[in-house]
């Protein structure tokens, strides 16, 4: 897998979408983290990374300034906790905060032992939370007619006391789109909005992660050969996108990458000129390291 590592890419593209109007973005290294490997989720908040990673059973703390790396247990597999193998491994894919200030953490739900959800206080990670999510997540399939093996949540957003879990759409029938989840009349309501991506290199992209920022939300999604939610397969390249919040309509997609798996997306700073996002990329092999890039994208 081809590293970056302090080569700037600076890409000006044009969009493929609605009124073809123009995305500029840098992408460039930012830090390599040992002692991780496959991340596949992160949130930026007060000089930290907060990590999570497919085949780990832990929470990593990264500290910016001093390069130092925390671990939080969720889970003890009997000690097998880190490079945990496939069949068994929790595969924690998203992390996002509630808006009281709580991060959540997901397992994609594409196989009935990937079905834990933690709940943990950044502020006190003395206390780390479990909850098991099958009869949910076997709700939320039932419910919206989507079959095991179609269902993989990648991200998760928090917006006007609603969920928007993604599902990635890799899977036989290629279902990517947002499940919304809101509360009414003291019962969860779950719709399933489908949302179509352009193909990277000829493969179809599904959703890996998202962010809010105000009233957008900003996407990744990756494409790979292959059409399986557990399998992985040949890495086409990555996407970053918009979707509107307010209506969940897409409005815009790029390609950033014809190499990375790009899974985690967090705001790292932002300026009158541009969102500066920080991105994590998943190489599917078994180096205990990952790399962390940062992508300039202009408002």
């Amino acid at each position: 897998m081809l590293k970056i590592e302090g080569i700037l890419l600076i890409c000006l593209l044009l969009l493929g979408i609605n009124d073809l109007s123009k995305m500029k973005f840098i992408l460039e290294f930012f830090v390599l983290i040992t002692g991780l490997g496959a991340a596949s989720g992160l949130s930026y908040k007060d000089d930290k990374l907060y990590i999570v990673s497919d085949n780990s059973n832990y929470l990593y703390e990264y500290h910016i300034p001093s390069h130092k790396l925390d671990r939080h247990l969720l889970l003890d597999m009997d000690g097998q906790n880190e490079q945990v193998q496939k069949k068994d491994k929790l595969d924690i894919e998203a992390i996002a905060m509630h808006q009281e200030g709580i991060y959540l953490l997901f397992s994609s739900g594409s196989k009935p032992n990937r079905s834990l959800v933690f709940d943990v206080n950044p502020d006190d990670l003395s206390y780390i939370g479990k909850n098991e999510n099958k009869e949910t997540y076997g709700n939320l399939r039932e419910h919206l007619h989507i079959g095991e093996d179609d269902f993989n949540i990648e991200g998760a957003v928090f917006y006007d006391n609603g969920l928007l879990l993604f599902n990635r759409g890799n899977g036989p029938n290629e279902m990517n789109g947002i499940i919304k989840l809101v509360e009414k009349d003291g019962k969860t309501i779950p719709t399933f909005i489908p949302i179509k991506l352009p193909e990277i290199n000829g493969q179809t992209a599904g959703f890996t992660d998202a962010t809010l920022v105000e009233d957008k939300i900003y996407f990744l999604a990756a494409a790979e050969g292959g059409n399986s939610s557990y399998e992985d397969g040949k890495v086409s390249g990555s996407q970053i996108g918009i979707i509107n919040a307010g209506d969940l309509t897409l409005e815009k997609t790029e390609t950033i990458s014809d190499k990375h798996k790009f899974e985690g997306i967090t705001l790292y700073h932002s300026t009158a000129e541009e969102h500066i996002f920080l991105l994590c990329d998943d190489p599917d092999n078994d180096v205990h390291e990952s790399t962390i890039y940062q992508l300039k994208v202009k408002r």
